[in-house]
């Protein structure tokens, strides 16, 4: 979770608004090569906390298991229902409405991604 929840700032600070700064010409080349590399960098994390998650359910079902279970669920929600849209949407053109809708769901996922990792050091 905490590496989710680094990547997913310095996705919200620096990869995502820095889009806006791609030429046109350049646009779809880059959007594409960011999609691979970013499924490089998140697919071994996000599989450790699914995982992870479900096994502390498994093992101890209390309150924050639960919690951090909820939490690591709406992530999922979050890209399947709007990231992944909007970067299908982006594939094709860079539109300033859709990253805006793209930023707005990274941050809610990575407010889950944060208050999970926090959450799990307190119950450490």
């Amino acid at each position: 979770m905490a590496v989710l929840t680094g990547v997913g700032w310095v996705v919200q600070i620096v990869v995502y608004p820095a889009f806006a700064l791609v030429g046109g010409a350049e646009w779809a080349a880059y959007h594409r090569r960011h999609g691979s590399a970013i499924a490089v960098v998140v697919l071994l994390p996000w599989l450790v906390q699914g995982v992870s998650t479900a096994a502390l359910l498994l093992e101890d079902l209390t309150p924050a298991s639960v919690a951090l279970a909820v939490l690591a669920l709406a992530t999922v929600v979050l890209t399947v229902a709007a990231a992944v849209p909007a970067h299908g949407l982006l594939s094709a053109t860079q539109d300033p409405g859709t990253l805006r809708c793209l930023l707005r769901a990274n941050l809610l996922r990575t407010l889950c991604w944060t208050a999970s990792t926090l959450l799990a050091a307190l119950t450490l």
